[in-house]
């Protein structure tokens, strides 16, 4: 490959033809220095008439081999003279030399890897989704990634601490002043003490940052800490994170909402219109009406729809334990208090929308701290003294009259004015029968997949004997009650018999065993005592008002359907079928 000498050497070289591109191999010259060390893969030192080739006599070649990381031969390096001239050290130089020459490959190897280690490491530091920082061993921050950079406010990345210190300001003093929890830190750069997924807040120059922090010591060859690795993990991230993969987001959307009745369909109109805006909303309505769909809904149509959707059921909470949940509470603020201490709601619902169903049943004494969050947006755990500013939209629901709540002193006048911004007025079940067949037909259909089970059909009188019961328990009572019948239907069928017994009917008493003959007497006893009692109520007040139904519905609190429901009801039932007289003003048969 190349060939090196004074010119008189490099001359009478050329005459053997020691020059570039010639081979030396055994398989064309024999013994030589060359072919032999490549074949022997040792060093060899070949004199005078060791020779093959009688032409080579007056030389003497000493060769060692060049191996690779692999131990296999890739070159060979010789040393040529006269045989007259041939000393005992220049085999051991040659070797020498050779060594050099394996060991500087090894090191260029060696760098080549530690090149392409680094060129990883850096790209991993500076894509890492952590905020990483790297300290010296006096705390000082050394090197950021663009992560951490966000996080602090502040471009500190790549930047010496003592030059920059002007530049850099509130970057160039020890890590652990810019933290909430600084002995976290003079532990691990003093003591070589890593820690976890400590929760600190971060000072800077737009307020406080609440992060999970780790932190692991670094060791110069003595043993000794020169610095640490710190790792940053927005609170906010992480309860995003939380919120997504532990069930907190809304399912549902406008077009799962059934029905055709008038009331409905303009609450559903306001709800979208709400959804446009981070107005908070209060929806109102009777127990099973939707409230959560209708806020789950309002949720995914807005522009907080990609954040997490967090309910709270401010009715089934201990009333010592609402702050908690609603705020947070730090570690040691009270007993029982979990370790490191834990976000509330609000905090676990930032960037989305935070759902507090049965706002009516809050106690009166939390009402003034939610109030106090609604209007600042900051929240203060229990036990701390740290703000964390919220950015929450709020929904509420309520199936109580909070205005009379109000009156009664039992809710606080500006807490509901702060919740009741849009209010949303679903119409319970019962006033919306003609929604009963569409709701039966999905929740039959929905039912019969999820448990396998089809159902071929279904008799007419079971329809209208859902029609005709008011359904306390609205849409969520009747979703129970299509699963109670599709489960024991097991031929397919739906009849009268697989009514439950609290939606009995008249025309079902002839379908009852015998051994229910008393219990259902008395059930019925008792229905019809009722139906006489709401019929003559209803005749009463037809009578006052001239048969005006407008009139009658609105003194009963109900719409005009159910009025004329109760009335085809009731002449169906007097009289053999005869019409029931209302009166001059509106009159029914």
């Amino acid at each position: 490959m190349e060939i090196i000498g004074d010119e008189d050497a490099l001359d009478r070289a050329g005459l053997v033809n020691l020059v570039p591109g010639s081979s030396w191999s055994e398989h064309h010259v024999g013994t030589n220095g060359i072919g032999t060390v490549l074949a022997s893969m040792a060093p060899i030192q070949v004199s005078g008439y060791e020779r093959y080739c009688e032409r080579f006599h007056t030389w003497t070649c000493s060769a060692a081999p060049i191996l690779d990381e692999r131990g296999q031969a890739i070159a060979a390096l010789q040393m040529s003279g006269p045989s007259a001239r041939t000393h005992a050290h220049t085999l051991g130089m040659v070797v020498a030399a050779a060594e050099a020459i394996c060991a500087q490959m090894r090191i260029n190897a060696k760098m080549r890897e530690l090149t392409v280690l680094n060129d990883n490491l850096n790209k991993m530091f500076l894509i890492t989704s952590d905020g990483i920082l790297l300290l010296d061993d006096r705390g000082i921050i050394r090197r950021a990634n663009p992560v951490a950079e966000g996080i602090l406010g502040a471009p500190v990345s790549g930047a010496d601490a003592d030059s920059g210190a002007h530049a850099l300001g509130l970057y160039a003093v020890p890590v652990y002043e810019l933290v909430s929890k600084p002995h976290y830190f003079t532990k691990m750069l003093g003591m070589g003490k890593a820690f976890d997924d400590v929760e600190m807040a971060l000072k800077t120059p737009s307020g406080p940052v609440h992060c999970l922090v780790a932190a692991k010591p670094v060791y110069d060859d003595h043993g000794n800490v020169n610095g640490g690795v710190v790792s940053l993990n927005p609170s906010k991230r992480i309860t995003k994170l939380i919120s997504r993969y532990s069930g907190s987001y809304a399912t549902f959307r406008f077009d799962d909402i059934l029905g055709r009745d008038e009331k409905l369909r303009r609450a559903v109109e306001l709800a979208s219109i709400a959804a446009q805006s981070d107005s908070s909303v209060l929806i109102c309505g009777d127990s099973g009406t939707g409230k959560e769909m209708i806020a789950q809904a309002i949720h995914n149509h807005g522009k907080r729809a990609h954040g997490p959707f967090v309910p709270v059921n401010c009715g089934a909470i201990p009333r010592e334990l609402v702050g908690s949940e609603l705020f947070g509470y730090e570690e040691g603020a009270f007993t029982g208090a979990a370790r490191g201490g834990r976000p509330g709601k609000f905090e676990l619902a930032a960037g989305g929308t935070l759902f507090l169903d049965e706002i009516g049943d809050m106690p009166l004494e939390q009402q003034v701290a939610l109030h106090r969050v609604l209007q600042d947006r900051r929240v203060i755990r229990i036990g701390g003294s740290t703000v964390t500013e919220v950015d929450v939209r709020v929904i509420s629901a309520t199936n109580k009259d909070l205005l009379r709540a109000v009156a009664k002193g039992s809710f606080r006048q500006d807490l509901y004015y702060r919740l009741n911004v849009i209010q949303i007025q679903l119409p319970p079940l019962r006033e919306r029968p003609d929604d009963i067949p569409l709701l039966f037909d999905f929740f039959m259909a929905k039912t019969g997949r999820r448990l396998g089970s089809e159902v071929r059909s279904v008799d007419q009188r079971v329809v209208e004997c859902l029609m005709n019961y008011d359904w306390p328990g609205n849409v969520r009572e009747l979703q129970n009650v299509v699963e109670r019948m599709v489960s024991i239907a097991t031929d397919g069928r739906i009849g009268l018999q697989h009514v439950p017994e609290e939606l009995s009917c008249p025309s079902r008493e002839d379908t009852q065993p015998a051994a229910f003959a008393n219990i259902e007497d008395e059930r019925c006893r008792m229905r019809r005592m009722l139906e006489r009692r709401e019929q003559e109520q209803l005749l009463t007040l037809m009578q006052k008002h001239g048969g005006n139904i407008s009139r009658v519905a609105r003194e009963l609190g109900i719409s005009r359907n159910t009025v004329y429901r109760r009335i085809r009801k009731a002449s169906t039932r007097e009289n053999n079928g005869q019409f029931l007289d209302c009166g001059p003003g509106d009159s029914m048969r």
